[in-house]
């Protein structure tokens, strides 16, 4: 009786581990890129500094590639980690045959426009894309889903972008920091939005400012935004617990 009891246990017990398991879902990250066109929003720029900002994104000189390898390697090694559905195999994704050939403009709204894709780096691989577009049906986050499908429950879209924030001015001077900006966006397989997460951080140096608007030397805005990358990767790696939990309830 009680060998009848223990192995009706163990049923259970091998029943709830197999539901569990089948349970946990797998998500495709499609997207993996840094933005070098730093975001001016927080400023009253005009014109001829909207143009330099454009020309300083499409700068050689201004690389940051080592700052995409870390945010990937990041990303992949530590964060990922932490979330309850498996993420797939990263060659899985950039190996697959429709992937490749995706056109990475495909889908995208009009008001989207071409100047975010000038100053994107994308990781070895990877296409730069966004999910937003007029029709849901067209866009590259059903498109991906589509590309995926029976292989993903889902699509994640994960970037790094910075941007220009104003500090005290006096007497028309002042200065302006940096800040980087982590955007993570999943979607389930109907191509609803599940979570957008936005995180930011900032470097502690500025850079001055002359009637409200930033000067734009490339040797001094580089190191602001490794610097930046640097304090969000380390702010990172204390939220992302919390963040996955907050996943967990709506995946």
């Amino acid at each position: 009786m009680k060998d009848l009891a223990r192995l009706s246990l163990l049923s259970l017990a091998l029943g709830a581990s197999t539901i569990l398991f089948a349970q946990k879902k797998n998500v495709a990250v499609v997207t993996c890129y840094v933005d070098k066109y730093l975001d001016t929003s927080d400023l009253n720029g005009d014109a001829a500094f909207a143009a330099g900002v454009a020309t300083l994104a499409k700068d050689e000189r201004f690389d940051l590639t080592s700052v995409l390898n870390k945010f990937h390697d990041d990303f992949f090694n530590v964060y990922a980690k932490e979330f309850t559905f498996t993420i797939l195999p990263e060659a899985e994704v950039i190996g697959d045959e429709a992937y490749k050939a995706f056109d990475s403009r495909s889908g995208e709204s009009e008001q989207d426009g071409s100047r975010w894709s000038d100053g994107a780096i994308p990781y070895a691989g990877y296409k730069v894309l966004i999910p937003n577009a007029l029709k849901k049906e067209n866009s590259n986050k059903v498109k991906m889903l589509n590309i995926f499908k029976g292989k993903a429950d889902g699509v994640m879209f994960i970037n790094l972008g910075f941007k220009f924030q104003p500090k005290v001015a006096v007497g028309g001077m002042g200065t302006a920091g940096v800040a980087a900006v982590m955007n993570i966006m999943l979607f389930n397989s109907e191509g609803d939005k599940v979570f957008n997460f936005v995180e930011y951080a900032p470097a502690k140096k500025s850079i001055p400012m002359v009637a409200g608007v930033p000067v734009l030397d490339l040797d001094k805005i580089k190191p602001l935004c490794e610097e930046a990358a640097e304090n969000l990767m380390k702010d990172m790696q204390e939220k992302m617990p919390k963040l996955a939990k907050k996943v967990e309830k709506n995946f």
